[in-house]
C-alpha cells in the first residue's frame, strides 16, 4: 500500500493502530537525503557491559547487556512482558556481515532514508494523509504518524513516520516498520535489526488508558472502558535521518537523542511529554 492510502482493511488497520499506539505511549521506550547509507551501530558508547542470559529471538545470539536497565524505558517506567524479553536482543554488539549482505543492507537503508525525507515535517506528513497515533510525543520513540503499510517488508514503505514533536514544524527523525506473525520477520538484511513487541495494551475513546508493558490485565482494561490487546505485532525503528542517528544503533527501540522539550526524559504516567 502506498503512503496516504485509505484502502487498508478495517480489521488490519485496527490491529496496526493498536500496535502503533503501544509503541508511542510506552516510548518503546518527540535536509535532503544523502547517498551514503547510515551505519548500523555507533561505536564508542559510554555504557560498560555485563553478560546476561540470551533472549529468545530468531536473530539473537549471546547477549551483552548494558548497565542501562533494559527492564525500564528511558523515562524510568518499568517494562515487563514481551517487550522486556525482546529488547534484550538489541543489547548485543552487531554481528559481522558478508559483503553481499552488507551491500543489500546499505541499499535498504538508503531506500528508507529517501522515504523518510519525502516528509521532512509533520505538516508534510499530514498533507500526504498521515495521522498521529498515541496522542503525543514520547522521549526515545518520538511521535508516530501512520499512513502507509506493505504486507511484505519494504524499506521504502514503513507503517509510521517518526517526528521530534507534534507541531506542524516538528522534524522527521526516523521510521517505524510493523509485521504480524508469531515470529519476527526477516526485515532488513543481516542479523542486526532486532524487532520487538508490546503487551498489555489498553486503548479507550480518549487514548491509551494504561502504560503498555506494565502488567495491566484485561479485566482492569475492560473495567476502565478500554479495548485490550494482549500482544501486538512486531515493530522496529530505523533511525536513518541525518543528525538523528541513535547512539544505540540504527535499529534501537529507543533513540536517546529524542528528549522532551525540557531536555529530560520525564513524562506523564502514560509516557508522553512535550516535544519540539
Amino acid at each position: 500500500m502506498k503512503p496516504g492510502s485509505r484502502n487498508t482493511a478495517p480489521v488490519l488497520r485496527t490491529v496496526l493502530m493498536a500496535g502503533a499506539v503501544a509503541l508511542v505511549a510506552s516510548g518503546c521506550g518527540s535536509s535532503a537525503a544523502k547517498s551514503a547509507a547510515p551505519q548500523t551501530k555507533q561505536s564508542g558508547t559510554n555504557s560498560p557491559t555485563t553478560m546476561a542470559p540470551m533472549a529468545s529471538h530468531d536473530k539473537s545470539a549471546t547477549k551483552v547487556v548494558s548497565r542501562h536497565d533494559v527492564t525500564k524505558d528511558l523515562n524510568g517506567h518499568q517494562v515487563s512482558g514481551v517487550k522486556a524479553h525482546d529488547v534484550m536482543a538489541e543489547m548485543a554488539p552487531d554481528k559481522p556481515m558478508g559483503p553481499r549482505t552488507r551491500k543489500v543492507l546499505a541499499q535498504q537503508l538508503i531506500a528508507a532514508r529517501v522515504a523518510a525525507m519525502k516528509y521532512p515535517t509533520v505538516a508534510d506528513a499530514e498533507a500526504a494523509g498521515y495521522h498521529l497515533v498515541g496522542g503525543g510525543f514520547g522521549p526515545g520513540s518520538g511521535s508516530h504518524y501512520i499512513g502507509g503499510f506493505s504486507l511484505s517488508f519494504d524499506p521504502s514503505t514503513p507503517l509510521a513516520l517518526v517526528y521530534d514533536g507534534i507541531s506542524k514544524t516538528s522534524q522527521m527523525v526516523g521510521l517505524m516498520y510493523y509485521s504480524m506473525g508469531d515470529k519476527a520477520p526477516s526485515g532488513f538484511a543481516g542479523p542486526n535489526d532486532h524487532w520487538h513487541r508490546h503487551s498489555g495494551v489498553c486503548n479507550g475513546s480518549t487514548g491509551v488508558l494504561f502504560p503498555p508493558d506494565s502488567n495491566v490485565t484485561e479485566a482492569q482494561c475492560t473495567k476502565a472502558g478500554g479495548a485490550f490487546m494482549a500482544i501486538t505485532g512486531w515493530m522496529v525503528h530505523a533511525w536513518v535521518v541525518p543528525a538523528w542517528e541513535s547512539p544505540a544503533g540504527v535499529f534501537s527501540h529507543e533513540n536517546p537523542n529524542l528528549r522532551c522539550a525540557d531536555g529530560t526524559f520525564k513524562t506523564d504516567t502514560i509516557g508522553r511529554c512535550q516535544g519540539s
